[in-house]
């Protein structure tokens, strides 16, 4: 059994303890088990905030494009995590949401291999993710289609010589399976496939290697594990290889070669800075340099070491406390297999999740009977994790679940 004296050692051996300082702390009481929704927030973003509105927009106004850095900041951010999911420092850029990045990448690397017009995705994967591959398909017309695979398994057959690209999700959202970077990339790469990776759900909790593995181009989201607060801006990455191939598929001012030339006609920079569009969101980008500030100190092997300890203590926790109360581990039992939440399953699932919060434990629900505890590695402890499986075990214990009150779930 685990008890919390084992977990508080843990905590004293853990090489991103003096992290968590560096994040306000919530509401008193409250563990917060989401940041595979939305990740906690940096302490200084209030005054980093409050410092760009009074002088960049109050004082400064048109002359804040040159008294700050607000039009480096897509690369000067992408710099800053690039080490975390393994690119090089020049191949990353923050803009857009994952949804347009998704659209841009997805879209220009079918320019680059339109002879083999067919893309392949998971059938289950995030939605976002089908529906931009959906649209695409209707947009583009002729040969192009999407081809769905129900099971891993089935991936290498799926990859024909009519097909162009694979567009997958590092981890899946529900269960927090996982898949093999580097196998999947050489797969690809053998049927002549370019790879379409979509890391919300893993960068900021557990390494990715882009460049290592040799993926073609990849996306994430700002606001979960990396900490960039809600309507943070996404990201996205382009293999050196294919940064100067072609025109990004929407040509925005911020992408041509000198943005102030205003030039009538359009000439991409270079390198993925192509893959810029529109103005850069300010607020939103000042918010997710309070993050990125602090990604730049974490040495990948440390995270890799934390979340690993967080996620193997957490499975072996809800085993140890509720695994007679009806608690089943629904993602891999493979760490390996495994991304950055657990997910586990209960028949009461939604007003289990609904009963937790009222006990101060910040979970997510998902249909149709799934609890996730997203593991956010600079802010938890794993005293943290023995206190929220404890409470946990109470609720199922107590029976308050079954409660009227707990039975309208959350989102």
């Amino acid at each position: 059994m685990i008890g919390l004296e084992d977990c508080r050692a843990l905590d004293a051996r853990d090489p991103l303890a003096a992290f968590k300082a560096r994040f306000a702390p919530g509401e008193p009481g409250t563990i917060y088990l989401d940041g595979n929704s939305i990740g906690p927030m940096p302490a200084d973003v209030p005054r980093r905030i409050e410092r760009l509105v009074t002088l960049g927009w109050r004082d400064a106004r048109r002359r804040g494009w040159q008294r700050f850095d607000w039009l480096e900041k897509p690369w000067r951010l992408g710099e800053g995590i690039a080490h975390i999911v393994g690119a090089g420092s020049k191949d990353v850029i923050f803009c857009d949401s994952t949804t347009v990045n998704l659209f841009k990448l997805l879209a220009y690397a079918w320019r680059l291999r339109p002879e083999r017009p067919v893309i392949v995705t998971e059938a289950h994967n995030f939605p976002t993710d089908l529906y931009v591959a959906e649209g695409l398909v209707r947009f583009v017309g002729g040969n192009a289609a999407l081809r769905r695979i129900e099971e891993p398994d089935a991936l290498g057959a799926a990859l024909g010589p009519e097909v162009g690209i694979l567009c997958l999700s590092h981890v899946d959202y529900r269960s927090s399976r996982r898949w093999n970077m580097a196998e999947v990339n050489r797969v690809a790469e053998a049927a002549g496939v370019f790879t379409l990776w979509d890391l919300s759900h893993s960068a900021g909790a557990i390494p990715a290697d882009l460049s290592g593995t040799q993926a073609d181009f990849a996306v994430g989201c700002g606001y979960k594990y990396l900490c960039g607060g809600p309507g943070a801006p996404a990201w996205l990455y382009v293999h050196p290889r294919h940064q100067d191939r072609a025109w990004p598929v929407i040509a925005g001012w911020m992408g041509h070669a000198d943005v102030f030339a205003f030039a009538e006609a359009y000439e991409p920079v270079e390198g993925v800075r192509r893959q810029l569009t529109g103005s850069p969101g300010i607020l939103a980008n000042e918010a997710m340099a309070a993050a990125v500030d602090i990604w730049r100190e974490v040495r990948r092997e440390d995270l890799a070491w934390k979340h690993r300890s967080l996620s193997e203590t957490l499975v072996a926790l809800l085993e140890e406390q509720c695994g007679s109360l009806g608690v089943e581990i629904a993602s891999p039992r493979d760490y390996e297999e495994r991304g950055g939440h657990v997910a586990f399953r209960h028949p009461g699932a939604g007003a289990v999740t609904e009963a937790l919060l009222a006990q101060g434990v910040v979970g997510s629900f998902r249909k149709p009977d799934s609890i996730r505890f997203g593991l956010a590695p600079l802010a938890l402890s794993h005293e943290d994790l023995w206190h929220a499986v404890a409470r946990l075990r109470r609720v199922l214990e107590s029976g308050i679940w079954r409660e009227e009150r707990y039975r309208t779930v959350s989102v």
